[in-house]
């Protein structure tokens, strides 16, 4: 009976080990948005690539990696069945969406994501060694960080949208109702410069001036060509805070 009981707990044990021998762990990191050149994620790609195969080793024929990446090119996807960098593709001026996928089950690192667009960014790595899977994932992270701004996305559109229509409304409708009563020339064109200035903000394809991820062919060597978006925002704002500010001082003059 003994013998029997003692069978059983042995073969037991490697039923019961083996969910820890093949428990994967995850990291999933958020992003800020970024903006960068096609070069310089393949610099990125590249390292990635370095550290996942020195975590998993040299792939046999049976066992290699599925990778692909995917671009998003005017409102379309084109998928890439294999491993291209960046600058190797045939693609406009600017794309805003872009995606790396890595996966080789059962290995210290299985799969690593990179999903970069405009509303999120994030990388996530997968698998069975968790230090590997934090190093490679926080090496990702900090990469990427270095070609963060703060002047796009989608949170950052919204909040400044509502901002500006609120107080270009609010000028359109006190430069009107003083139009209206007064009949005056100076508020006449308030109002007409309140109304092309909310025009603007309403009818002007931010997503594409302030994305929250944009990756270029090439940055220009020009400063005015290469932050021309930035560049284009910050005079509308200084044109909307300036309308109102120098007719009431020229009030307050008069």
């Amino acid at each position: 009976m003994r013998f029997l009981v003692l069978i059983s707990l042995c073969l037991s044990l490697p039923t019961t080990s083996l969910p820890a021998k093949n428990a994967e762990f995850s990291e999933h990191r958020t992003l800020p948005p970024l903006k960068l050149s096609a070069a310089d994620l393949d610099t990125i790609l590249r390292k990635t690539q370095t550290l996942v195969a020195a975590a998993n080793g040299p792939a046999s024929d049976e066992e290699s990696a599925r990778e692909s990446v995917k671009l998003g090119v005017r409102g379309h996807e084109i998928e890439i069945p294999h491993f291209s960098l960046a600058s190797s593709v045939a693609f406009p001026k600017e794309v805003f969406k872009f995606s790396y996928f890595y996966k080789r089950p059962d290995k210290p690192v299985s799969s690593v994501t990179i999903d970069l667009g405009d509303y999120s960014r994030r990388v996530s790595v997968t698998g069975e060694a968790p230090d590997q899977v934090e190093s490679i994932s926080k090496s990702l992270e900090n990469d990427l960080r270095r070609y963060s701004t703060k002047v796009g996305g989608a949170t950052f559109r919204r909040v400044v949208g509502v901002c500006l229509s609120l107080g270009l409304l609010t000028s359109v409708g006190l430069s009107g109702a003083y139009w209206w009563r007064t009949r005056a020339c100076d508020a006449l064109g308030m109002l007409i410069c309140s109304a092309i200035g909310l025009l603007l903000v309403l009818l002007v394809p931010w997503h594409r001036y302030l994305p929250g991820f944009v990756l270029y062919q090439s940055y220009s060597p020009f400063l005015l060509i290469k932050y021309a978006p930035q560049i284009f925002f910050l005079s509308l704002v200084a044109a909307v805070l300036g309308i109102p500010l120098s007719y009431f001082l020229l009030r307050c003059k008069a």
